[in-house]
């Protein structure tokens, strides 16, 4: 905890020569005050008449502002300083005088105050978000998973303990399947609160869909675009969907503004990125997607990554990192066999949320 004390020649702080011992900055103006404070800090702020504690409540209600006078205050006095929302008034002590032992005892013991009610706001906060992974986890679709002839497994490791990436496949109209990953812009709570939206979505879409969906899984993507636009939640996201036709095996994929672009490995063992265009999800009214196609033979699969993994590759260019890539969709259509092959180990954890989905046909 600091102290940023306002003291000027016209309203000098009574306080000057007393707090001499405790983490104090000095400004001039409840401007300067506002600028200076953190709340991570738990930052104390001492102003020396009302007026600054009226302006530094009204810019943020949340700081702790106290009041010390260069006189005893009346009741008058502490009323106006409570009414404006200070948390309190300090009368002036002199140096030599037992009441600034008690003025410091005072400083001391909010200081202990303060760094209990940010420990207890640390311990919730972790809770809450233990939580909330445990939610996350629960959403994601069975690690691994047969739909028809193909296997789908994925990875998804969060930056921090929530993550903005996300992960789902299911089976649609019997004859069909969907996959995607999806990275929500920002990182935290309120990326993660859209992962729940996208699992909602997905169950909409089993419930929901439209036949001309089957032929064009850009059309998904446009209603996800309109759900997003309508709930007003200030944040968009790429994705990048398949879609398999479960009798012909024939992929279509739809592309949300999603990078990397998903690969394709064939049979043969040679991979490269299938090429797919197209604005994320959240930020435009008016989007249009064009569907790729590609045959999957036996033995053949996709694997489609958040761009958070190449935040850890240690290649310099783009080009080389996306060598990288192709490099470990070749390896194995396991997500420890991938991520082995990017120089990751099981524990890897990057300044973004990564992921990784794995769609293979069985031979």
């Amino acid at each position: 905890m600091g102290y940023l004390v306002i003291h000027s020649d016209q309203f000098p702080s009574p306080l000057q020569s007393i707090l001499t011992s405790v983490d104090v900055r000095w400004v001039d103006s409840a401007h300067a005050a506002r600028k200076a404070w953190s709340a991570a800090r738990g930052d104390l702020i001492v102003a020396a008449c009302l007026s600054d504690v009226d302006q530094l409540l009204n810019s943020d209600p949340l700081i702790d502002v106290v009041l010390a006078l260069p006189a005893e205050p009346t009741a008058a006095d502490i009323m106006s300083a409570l009414r404006a929302g200070a948390c309190d008034v300090w009368s002036p002590v002199d140096l030599d005088s037992p009441v600034s032992t008690a003025l410091q005892s005072r400083l001391e013991l909010r200081r202990q105050a303060l760094r209990e009610r940010v420990s207890r706001y640390e311990k919730e906060m972790q809770r809450d978000q233990r939580a909330g992974r445990y939610i996350q986890l629960g959403m994601l679709p069975p690690n691994p998973m047969m739909i028809g002839d193909y296997a789908l497994r994925h990875r998804v490791v969060p930056s921090a303990v929530l993550s903005g990436d996300f992960v789902d496949y299911f089976q649609l109209a019997q004859n069909y399947l969907v996959a995607y990953v999806a990275d929500v812009a920002g990182h935290g709570a309120s990326s993660a609160f859209v992962t729940v939206l996208l699992k909602n979505f997905s169950r909409r879409v089993r419930r929901e869909y439209r036949v001309d969906m089957l032929q064009n899984p850009g059309l998904i993507l446009a209603w996800l675009n309109r759900e997003l636009l309508e709930q007003k939640i200030d944040k968009h996201v790429t994705l990048a969907l398949v879609l398999i036709d479960l009798r012909t095996d024939t992929l279509l994929h739809a592309n949300a503004g999603h990078y990397p672009q998903i690969v394709h490995v064939n049979a043969q063992g040679t991979a490269q990125f299938v090429e797919a265009s197209g604005k994320p999800v959240g930020l435009f009214p008016e989007v249009a997607y064009t569907a790729a196609s590609v045959n999957l033979e036996p033995g053949a699969r996709l694997v489609l990554f958040s761009d958070g993994v190449l935040e850890l590759l240690p290649e310099e260019s783009l080009s080389g990192k996306e060598e990288r890539l192709l490099a470990a969709a070749v390896s194995g259509d396991r997500a420890d066999d991938v991520w082995a092959s990017l120089g990751f180990d099981a524990a890897v954890q990057g300044p973004d949320d990564m992921s990784c989905l794995i769609v293979s046909r069985e031979p």
